[in-house]
């Protein structure tokens, strides 16, 4: 009996999930656009989807504040209702920061906090909180620890960090030192132990907070060591991936893969396209001839809308209104989309997608793993 219950149960929830995915699959999105060129002017947008699901609604009536109105999940962000709850609490904050504004102001109301502390104990036999110092290992500071290292680093590099004091009248000095190794890198006769700006930082207001000088002799080992073939020796900078870096070209030169994208994107064309286009009015140029060219091609174009519209072939006019309505059903666009997934070049780039993912997974598990030896046997 207990199992015939559950079954029962399971059935229901099952079918309750198929029904919501049939109607989110089988609900179209409707949209609209409508217009009226004749005094008062109207222009309309509106874009529907399962009531108030997704909703948007625009329009301009003449002489009237753009109308703007967007529903998403039942909840609506844009819109008079959402402009009303807003202006409603920024009131309430202005009303509620005037309040304390007007309290913190009151000496009324400072005496009686500096009589609840006192009577409370607060402020008795109390020292200035001191600022916290972060120490080291060895009980030094941790800012001396790190200029420290700092410096070490530099001087492993060849490399020299000088800051600008703003505090103090003497950073023009360095600012001016810093221009004379600017200029020297356009100086032929340069030298090993001269010094070039590698690197500059600024602060806020923009002046210089900043500089690091690397020598000459250690900036050409840079390059050498950048452009030179890796040590055969060490695993790690000899590592190599087994994909090649352009791997996906192949892919993107296959004419079958862009025919299949075009067919599909013409397929989800052809479904959402406007089915119903309603427009009439009168429309002149003011010459006859250029309203013939228009009246011929209006009517090879497009004959079933043309004896709604009224060729002015001498005067200027334009007046008129229409309505442009169509829908989309998601579950056709899932149905093209999935034919389109499903054909030969896009399964060939697919399956070769995951190899790529799969391999480069197991070289950045490899790599690790020669990196961890590395610094072990170091």
């Amino acid at each position: 009996m207990w199992l015939s219950i559950v079954a029962i149960v399971a059935l229901v929830v099952v079918l309750l999930i198929v029904a919501l995915i049939m109607i989110i699959l089988l609900t179209p999105i409707t949209y609209s656009i409508e217009w009226n060129g004749r005094t008062p002017y109207r222009v309309e947008l509106s874009v529907k989807w399962l009531w108030r699901v997704l909703s948007l609604h625009l329009a301009y009536f003449q002489g009237k504040p753009f109308f703007k109105q967007l529903y998403l999940l039942g909840m609506q962000k844009i819109g008079p209702v959402k402009e009303y709850d807003e202006w409603i609490q920024q009131r309430v904050d202005d009303e509620y920061q005037k309040a304390v504004d007007e309290f913190e102001n009151d000496p009324m109301a400072a005496q009686a906090e500096a009589m609840m502390k006192a009577m409370q104990g607060d402020g008795q036999g109390g020292t200035e909180p001191t600022e916290p110092t972060t120490v080291g290992a060895s009980g030094e500071s941790l800012d001396a620890t790190r200029s420290a290292g700092q410096a070490s680093d530099a001087q492993g590099k060849q490399v020299r960090v000088e800051r600008v004091d703003t505090s103090k009248d003497d950073n023009k000095g360095a600012e001016a030192r810093a221009a004379q190794y600017d200029s020297i890198r356009d100086n032929p006769t340069m030298k090993p132990d001269d010094e070039v700006v590698e690197k500059v930082t600024f602060n806020s207001d923009g002046t210089v907070k900043e500089k690091v000088f690397t020598k000459i002799d250690g900036l050409k080992d840079s390059v050498k060591s950048r452009f030179q073939k890796p040590d055969p020796n060490d695993p790690v900078a000899s590592f190599k991936s087994k994909i090649p870096t352009f791997w996906f070209m192949k892919h993107v030169t296959n004419t079958e893969l862009w025919r299949q994208l075009l067919l599909v994107s013409k397929r989800c064309y052809d479904h959402s396209k406007p089915r119903d286009i309603a427009v009439e009015g009168r429309i002149g140029i003011g010459d006859p001839f250029k309203g013939g060219m228009l009246a011929s091609m209006l009517y090879s174009i497009w004959p079933e809308q043309a004896e709604h519209i009224e060729i002015d072939y001498l005067n200027w006019h334009l007046e008129g209104s229409g309505h442009i309505k169509g829908r989309i059903i998601l579950g056709a666009l899932a149905w093209h989309g999935t034919r389109f997934v499903l054909s030969q070049p896009m399964r060939a780039l697919i399956a070769e997608t995951v190899k790529v993912v799969w391999v480069k997974r197991k070289e950045k598990k490899e790599l690790e793993r020669l990196k961890a030896e590395q610094a072990a046997n170091a």
